[in-house]
């Protein structure tokens, strides 16, 4: 180890000596990596020449290299880069940006991977770029923009067509996340602008169009992990959490032009791959919704968790207003799906027997369901006699009957109307074992029977639940059955009583609690007697 500390040359420092020693040599060294981590004059001396680094990075970007330098020479060079030297940094993006940068940046004009369509039944020949060479492109790239975020955002703003590029090779995982750390640098006083360029040419379009039903799975599948990513990172619910706030993408993305795009992408009833958009549009909507919820800072349960503090200057609360009208108004069609779903072809073989499945579509909407009743209960969707909120579009007031609702009321009149309640109710029973079901419908029940009655139509989402859905009687009838099934041999516990037990103590609170707005609304449609029998 002497020579570590200068008793004796290494055998880096030898082979430097040389007056015609090459690059491929010095890439052979095994200690090259840790001297060039360490500063080695020498090695920093030869590497930081215009024809050295221009080598290493054609390197990255190299598609002939033979076999034994195929994997390790991109590996190497991208390694030294990231040692982020700066005289070589300096070269790449500012002395000799033309030479360097430019020439490596055309990576991305190489041949994208066609668009596939569900309709397409042929092999696509392999095209587009190789994941582990994109994935060293994309770290050099990366360590770029740390080092000089202003001058590569310049470069990167400076031609229209580079957003293009890199959504054109988006199924390639590590041009995503190339793409998401664009966004990311909206964090950094630098990079500010970043996100108004990219919405500017059209980056929420490209992605909102990649979930046509017509395309395949997989295009909607990017589109949704893309667009999920840039509502997190613009979240406005955590104060205390990093975030870019609110910007042009998410104002984008939450208008009505654009959810009405999503809802008719989502409920196309001839498309092939509709419930592909669905499953993960609803992914989107729900990601929306609780990444900027108004009224987080009242959870308890988030303020424990996440350390929340009251005294935390608030960003202005998001008004998703315009996304809840659009589906409300999509409620009867949503309704639709649950009872005759298209991903459902009959019975399947199951170790309990022939069963038909719930399908992940129906509990995506289920979810869906859950979700836009949290958000119609947010305040700044409710208040319509607000006149400041108002102003600001916090509230939509919407005309029903002749009668203003706010948009968080107007989602429950078409819960109501289009029967939703009571056949989410229908599907708890109908699906015994399927425990992601259970825990998604109890929370909608838990959200309605915990609701204020005496304002705002919750009261009738709650009356709707127990007369047309029939909910006590069913609890009651499904108690006596799992008791039966108990006491055969062998006999199974069904798998939703634990929740049973739960939904129970709500209706009880609920009836204590409104003896009059309740149980004398429902005790002509509903056998009090037996729920009482069975409640002791």
């Amino acid at each position: 180890m002497f020579w570590r500390f200068g008793f004796n040359n290494s055998a880096l420092d030898s082979l430097l000596d040389k007056a015609d020693v090459t690059l491929e040599e010095v890439l052979e060294e095994e200690d090259l990596l840790q001297e060039a981590k360490s500063s080695n004059p020498k090695l920093i001396e030869f590497l930081c020449k215009p024809d050295k680094v221009k080598t290493l990075l054609n390197y990255i970007i190299a598609t002939d290299l033979a076999e034994p330098q195929r994997f390790k020479y991109p590996f190497l060079a991208s390694e030294i880069i990231a040692c982020e030297i700066q005289q070589m940094i300096d070269m790449i993006v500012i002395d000799h940006k033309e030479e360097l940068l430019v020439p490596f940046w055309s990576y991305l004009d190489r041949q994208a991977q066609p668009t596939r369509r569900a309709s397409d039944t042929t092999t696509i020949e392999e095209t587009g770029l190789d994941s582990l060479q994109a994935s060293y492109f994309c770290k050099t790239i990366g360590i770029l923009l740390s080092k000089y975020p202003i001058e590569m955002m310049n470069f990167i703003q400076s031609d229209s067509e580079n957003l293009n590029k890199i959504l054109a090779h988006l199924q390639t995982s590590a041009i995503m996340d190339l793409l998401l750390t664009l966004v990311r640098m909206e964090e950094l006083s630098e990079g500010k602008g970043v996100v108004k360029w990219l919405s500017e040419h059209g980056l929420l379009e490209n992605l909102i169009n990649r979930l046509d039903p017509y395309l395949d799975s997989e295009e909607h599948s990017i589109a949704q992990q893309c667009i999920c990513e840039i509502v997190r990172m613009s979240q406005t619910s955590l104060p205390d959490s990093p975030s870019i706030g609110l910007n042009d993408l998410i104002i984008n993305l939450k208008s009505e032009e654009t959810m009405q795009k999503l809802a008719k992408f989502m409920l196309d009833p001839e498309a092939p791959n509709a419930t592909s958009t669905l499953v993960n549009g609803v992914s989107i909507i729900i990601d929306i919704i609780r990444h900027n919820n108004a009224d987080l800072e009242n959870d308890p349960t988030v303020t424990g968790l996440y350390g929340y503090s009251t005294n935390t200057t608030r960003p202005k609360p998001v008004s998703l207003a315009d996304m809840l009208k659009v589906m409300s108004d999509h409620i009867p069609q949503f309704t639709h799906l649950l009872l005759k779903p298209r991903s459902v072809n009959g019975p399947v073989r199951t170790t309990l027997g022939d069963i038909e499945p719930l399908g992940f579509e129906r509990l995506k909407i289920c979810e869906l369901f859950a979700e836009l009743l949290h958000c119609s209960n947010m305040s700044n969707l409710n208040n319509i006699n607000s006149e400041e909120e108002q102003q600001q579009e916090q509230v939509r007031i919407i005309k029903v009957d002749n009668e203003e609702l706010s948009v968080g009321d107007y989602l429950k009149s078409k819960f109501v109307t289009s029967k939703a309640m009571p056949i989410c109710v229908d599907l708890f029973f109908a699906f015994p074992w399927n425990n992601f079901l259970h825990y998604v419908i109890y929370d909608m029940l838990h959200q309605v029977f915990n609701g204020r009655m005496d304002v705002g139509l919750n009261r009738q989402l709650a009356i709707s639940i127990l007369k047309e859905g029939q909910l006590t009687d069913k609890i009651v009838i499904a108690q006596k059955a799992n008791d039966e099934e108990c006491a055969k041999p062998k006999g199974m516990r069904a798998g939703y009583m634990g929740h049973l037990t739960f939904i129970s103590d709500e209706i009880m609170k609920l009836f204590e609690g409104y003896p009059e707005t309740i149980v004398l609304a429902i005790k002509d449609d509903v056998d009090m007697e037996n729920w009482a029998a069975y409640y002791r």
